[in-house]
């Protein structure tokens, strides 16, 4: 029988995507500007738009695609 997670494990799981898919954005952004900008501005640009941790942050994000 599987184990199953517990709910911080959940989290930290997502704490890391939410993470990777914000450092994608942030890569993304900076071809756009030609490497011009460094990532911890764009970084905090992003986390300007959706106050809290980097899940909502990512939510944010996701649902901007949409």
């Amino acid at each position: 029988m599987l184990k199953q997670k517990t709910l911080i494990e959940r989290i930290k799981e997502i704490q890391i995507e939410a993470d990777a898919l914000i450092d994608r954005r942030v890569e993304e952004l900076r071809a756009e500007t030609n490497f011009s900008i460094p990532p911890p501005v764009l970084r905090r640009e992003l986390e300007g738009k959706a106050w809290g941790c980097p899940c909502k942050q990512a939510a944010a994000l996701l649902e901007k695609k949409q």
